[in-house]
Formats: C-alpha cells, sequence, structure tokens
C-alpha cells in the first residue's frame, strides 16, 4: 500500500491546485510506502518532514479515502507485490506550511488537468481519473486549513497515556480551528479524541459556540471555569416563575461558577475573546447529553429549539412551553447571541452586561 497526499489550494476564480512532489520521474501527489506498525500520522511525517522539510503541526490528515488498485503497468516498489493499493488522504496544511512550499525546489502547485498532462505514471494518472469521478465530492469539501477535528485528533494520538496534558496553546489552536466547544470527554464518545466520561463531561469553550437557555435534571451539576474574557451567568430555579426571580453574576478570569440541577441557565460571554472550561458531573448514570430530564439530563428552553427540526424541538422542549417572561436584557444577550459570530454586535452585548453587572 501506497499513501499519497491530496492537498488542495483554491484560487479565486480558478481551477483548484494541488500540492505535486516533482523529481525525475515526473510530478506527482506526495507518496510513502506504508511501513509495517506506522500509523497514518508517522507516514505522513516521512513526506510532509521528509521531503518537504515541514515541521509537524503544520500538516494535518483530514479525510481517508477509498484505497484504489493500482495500475498493473506502473513502477514496482521493493517489498510490495505486483497487485497493490493506492490509499489517497486528504490533508490540510497551516498558512506557514503553505508559505514554506512556495520556495521548496521539490514542489509545485498544480491543477488536476496540469497533472495529468504533464505525468504519464498510471498510478497519479488512476488517482487523478478517481478523484474527477467518484470522489469529486470528496474533493469539493476538502478543506484548506486544518480543521478543530484534524487538529483535536493529531492532539490525541500523542496523548494516548493514562495522564493527558492539553497545554493552553494547542487548546487554543483546536478552538481556533471551530465555532463550538473542544469536548475532551463525554458520556457517549463520538468522535476520535473523545474519552468516555462515565456520567461525567468535560470541555472548553470560547465565545464562538453559540449557548443556549437551560436546565439539567437530578444529579447533574455543571461548572463553568473563566480562563479568559468576561462571562455573564444568568439563573433561576426551574419551577420559580416571574421575570424578577432571575440573578445574574460577571465571572472574571479565574472565577468558577457551580450550578445545581434544576435551575435554568444562560451564560454568554462579554467580550469577543475567551476561553472557558466546562465540567457536567451525574452523581450516577450518564446524564451528561440533550434531552428530557431523566433521561440524557438537559432540556432546551423553547427559545432557542427554533435552530432545530420541529420533531426534535418537541424533543427537547421545556415543560413550561415558553411561558416564561426574560428579564429584557437577558431577552437582548439570547438574540443577539444566536446570530452567527461574525455577525454579532458585542458593543451591544457589552452595553447589556454592563447595565446588569453584579
Amino acid at each position: 500500500m501506497v499513501l499519497y497526499s491530496i492537498v488542495v489550494r483554491r484560487n479565486s476564480g480558478g481551477a483548484p491546485r494541488y500540492l505535486v512532489r516533482t523529481g525525475a520521474d515526473g510530478p506527482t501527489f506526495p507518496p510513502t510506502k506504508l511501513k509495517d506498525g506506522g500509523d497514518l500520522y508517522q507516514n505522513l511525517d516521512r513526506i510532509f518532514e521528509g521531503d518537504f522539510g515541514l515541521p509537524r503541526r503544520s500538516y494535518y490528515p483530514e479525510r481517508e479515502l477509498p484505497t484504489l488498485d493500482n495500475a498493473p503497468a506502473g513502477p514496482h516498489y521493493d517489498g510490495l507485490p505486483d497487485r497493490w493499493l493506492l490509499y489517497p488522504v486528504i490533508v490540510s496544511l497551516t498558512a506557514d506550511a503553505r508559505q514554506a512550499l512556495e520556495s521548496a525546489p521539490n514542489a509545485a502547485w498544480l491543477t488536476l488537468d496540469e497533472l495529468a498532462a504533464a505525468s504519464a505514471e498510471p498510478n497519479t494518472r488512476a488517482i487523478i481519473g478517481w478523484l474527477l469521478g467518484e470522489g469529486a465530492d470528496h474533493l469539493s469539501n476538502a478543506p484548506e486549513q486544518p480543521t478543530m477535528e484534524a487538529r483535536a485528533n493529531h492532539w490525541a494520538r500523542f496523548h494516548e497515556g493514562g495522564v493527558r496534558i492539553v497545554r493552553g496553546e494547542s487548546v487554543k489552536n483546536i478552538l481556533g480551528s471551530g465555532d463550538r466547544a473542544f469536548n475532551l470527554r463525554v458520556a457517549d464518545p463520538y468522535l476520535p479524541y473523545h474519552r468516555q466520561g462515565l456520567g461525567f463531561t468535560w470541555s472548553f469553550f470560547t465565545p464562538k459556540d453559540r449557548q443556549d437557555l437551560h436546565v439539567h435534571g437530578l444529579p447533574a451539576v455543571e461548572i463553568y471555569g473563566v480562563i479568559e474574557g468576561r462571562l455573564q451567568l444568568w439563573w433561576k430555579p426551574m419551577n420559580a416563575r416571574g421575570v424578577c426571580v432571575w440573578c445574574h453574576k460577571t465571572l472574571e478570569p479565574g472565577d468558577w461558577a457551580e450550578v445545581e440541577p434544576l435551575n435554568c441557565h444562560f451564560a454568554a460571554w462579554l467580550t469577543p475573546e475567551g476561553l472557558g472550561t466546562v465540567i457536567k458531573a451525574a452523581g450516577t448514570g450518564e446524564l451528561a447529553g440533550v434531552g428530557r430530564l431523566g433521561v440524557s439530563g438537559k432540556t432546551i428552553c423553547d427559545w432557542s429549539s427554533t435552530r432545530d427540526t420541529e420533531a426534535e424541538a418537541r424533543q427537547k422542549r421545556c415543560s413550561n412551553h415558553g411561558c416564561c417572561v426574560f428579564p429584557p436584557a437577558l431577552h437582548a444577550l439570547m438574540a443577539e447571541y444566536q446570530k452567527p459570530f461574525p455577525k454579532r454586535d458585542y458593543a451591544r452585548i457589552s452595553e447589556l452586561g454592563e447595565c446588569t453587572k453584579q
């Protein structure tokens, strides 16, 4: 099996270009023969560190594509049988890595048509044909910059032991590549870098992660910690009614807040930059998901369920069915927070937070 890295660069108004390794045999997608016992990351090191001299953490595997049979007329490699597999993998690069490759003597950026015209190597041409046919959908959304999942998976790969250390720089790089929370532990892991929470979850979040107003059932407790920025927390007991029962506090760096079960609460960053951590723990079971109280442990208020389908909204809907009245400042905060992050008015958010500061 030979790994071929597929790295895309999109140009405004022109066809996408792909990184190729140049040499005496002509241009090709950067390849390496897979070594026994070597995982994907180690094999990519041989290409990007070994062939191109790039530093680690400047290239990230994004998606493994279906393997293809090699072309019988293509070259043969020591240790491989006559029939072997082509293994294309979509890889993203940081901006610094892309810049470094501009002056690399063994690198070039070609369109698929240009590569097909310049390369007579049958395996390279076989990959081009597949990418232009069955693989077109894979290329249409292939990321250029490292995604949050790719960065998080890379971090997890090199922190596999019984003690995992996540440095502040890593947290910021991972969160800076996405628009949601970086969950390290969840009740039911669904991404490669997750670990089983066994009733407790742990994550980091920034203002990009859109918050909702929600309530946890017994016995789940939620804890917020502020590392950078200013976070305003609103809450009231679930069974309390009336606009005046809502309370709020603004948390500064180093502050923590513990929210008991059956307390409706909403958190909003008052600054466009912020970094916090959230821990959700249940005394028993796996009450750390989203759903009805007593089933998955978290119910979303009606005001934010419009992001879901009607069926999802019914599943998550609060038993008060939106009958609560919110304080005007809280209502304005929630409305502003449902906008995409780049479109939020943080001057308005800060003003709302300051006028209600306690």
